[in-house]
């Protein structure tokens, strides 16, 4: 099955600058796993996520700029289903303050991938998608 991480997950898995070590391991095996299994795909918001909390906990920019280069390599494109799909659920379900988390479960859905996040926000996203939404 095709996997596509929260930005979350990868900032544990990549980050030196983190709060939580369990999260970093897991983080760290599931990507792992993911890329050795050759399924792993990432969104350019997902990209531009990372970029940004990177910056904000204080990652070294060589660091940013390794990880950023290293993870475009698991870029997927997104098309017009994918924001349309996002319009849509933001118009019906209003959820505008989790505009960044449709946009994941849109991008997720359009590949047909398993989102994981360490976001209990995603649990008001299950009952809006078929894809399966792991919350570690």
């Amino acid at each position: 099955m095709i996997t596509y991480f929260d930005t979350n997950v990868l900032i544990y898995a990549f980050a030196k600058n983190i709060d939580n070590i369990e999260q970093s391991i897991l983080s760290t095996k599931l990507i792992e796993d993911s890329i050795e299994k050759n399924n792993l795909i990432l969104s350019e918001v997902t990209l531009c996520e990372f970029a940004f909390v990177s910056h904000r906990i204080k990652e070294e920019k060589q660091n940013i700029d390794d990880n950023l280069e290293f993870l475009s390599t698991f870029l997927k494109e997104a098309n017009l289903n994918v924001y349309q799909r996002v319009l849509e659920i933001l118009k019906d379900k209003s959820l505008y303050n989790s505009s960044f988390d449709v946009y994941h479960l849109a991008f997720a859905e359009y590949y047909n991938a398993k989102l994981i996040t360490f976001d209990k926000g995603f649990q008001k996203l299950k009952d809006i998608s078929k894809i399966e939404i792991d919350i570690l």
